[in-house]
């Protein structure tokens, strides 16, 4: 018996004992799901040599059917995927070069790949969205270009890049074909809003809302200020959606629009900020809080610290370093962290 698809239909009340015995001869088809059709179910197998002398042992009636509409078990992996779309011989090519990781935001998947899968591209993106059968497209992400970091991304499966993203009780919609969405940086996003109390927080670089939406649900102000005119667009569209009512979003340059004088708080998300340092000081009130991103090189891991004391100094201020923390690992050999410092 060579017939592709092999099951054994059995009656309703003895499928459980039947799936076990099954088990016990290693001949369940864990590519295909045990399906229930009527008062019968069936049992998905695999074919082998004197398969119905193996099967002789069952101790209930069955029969032995071939599938017309079988249903598949979704895959666990990018390789499992890929296997019932790209031939093996090709598949064992590329193998060692296939994403080991992607990001799934909202319904929308954004993986990092090798150049040298540009020609798989549309099977790796037909891949994931079955693994994930909730999102709706795929877009190969290329990296971040320019001080606004604007996505440098290709659609390789599906429709759309706008989607609804929600994480730690806030809702975040956005485009990833024209801004950036991190979820690294989860967790820090989270603390923020923990730590602020009932005070004004200027968020220098606010973007969509990453850091400005948890705090303004407990803050009594936040002045969001944003450069780029998408990222503001989706900026006013989360406030919205989060029914938050304390923010003064202020669309412009940081480095000339941050008002003075007016902050228990300042977060610089941006890391690759220090030149705006004294804008950030000065828009705190006689004291306050600075949290102080940037990507740096494990080698030079104090200079952040050295950033912040020698710009506080500048400024006539003292400084109190609270805690030096990583973010995640930004590339090799260079980290994200922050510094919390209170600055007097």
């Amino acid at each position: 018996m060579f017939e592709q698809n092999l099951a054994i239909k059995v009656i309703s009340v003895n499928a459980k004992k039947v799936i076990e015995e099954i088990e016990l001869l290693n001949l369940r088809d864990k590519k295909r799901r045990i399906v229930s059709r009527g008062d019968y179910v069936e049992i998905p197998i695999v074919n082998c040599d004197n398969l119905r002398e193996v099967l002789s042992n069952i101790s209930v009636d069955y029969e032995i059917v071939c599938q017309k509409n079988p249903v598949y078990s979704r895959p666990k992996s990018l390789e499992e995927a890929l296997e019932k779309i790209i031939e093996k011989n090709e598949l064992d090519k590329i193998r060692k070069y296939l994403p080991k990781t992607y990001k799934v935001l909202g319904d929308v998947i954004l993986v990092k790949m090798n150049d040298c899968l540009k020609n798989y591209a549309k099977e790796i993106g037909k891949a994931l969205l079955e693994i994930n059968p909730h999102c709706k497209s795929v877009w190969w992400d290329r990296g971040k270009r320019g001080a606004i970091r604007k996505p440098e991304v290709e659609l390789i499966a599906g429709k759309g890049g706008e989607t609804i993203h929600r994480e730690g009780g806030c809702i975040y919609k956005f485009d990833v074909s024209k801004v950036m969405f991190s979820p690294g940086n989860q967790a820090e996003r989270i603390r923020m809003g923990k730590i602020v109390g009932r005070e004004v927080v200027v968020d220098m670089f606010a973007g969509i809302g990453y850091f400005t939406i948890p705090v303004a649900k407990k803050a009594k102000k936040v002045y969001a200020i944003e450069i780029n005119p998408e990222s503001y667009h989706y900026l006013l569209e989360n406030l919205k959606l989060n029914s938050v009512n304390s923010v003064v979003p202020i669309l412009g340059d940081s480095m000339y629009v941050t008002p003075e004088r007016v902050a228990d708080r300042v977060i610089m998300g941006h890391v690759n900020c220090h030149e705006f340092l004294p804008v950030a000081i000065n828009a705190l009130k006689e004291k306050g809080w600075l949290h102080y991103h940037e990507s740096v090189p494990e080698a030079v891991i104090e200079r952040p610290v050295r950033r912040i004391i020698s710009a506080a100094e500048k400024e006539g201020k003292e400084v109190k370093i609270e805690c030096v923390r990583k973010v995640k690992n930004y590339s090799p050999g260079v980290v994200h962290i922050v510094v919390d410092a209170y600055i007097y």
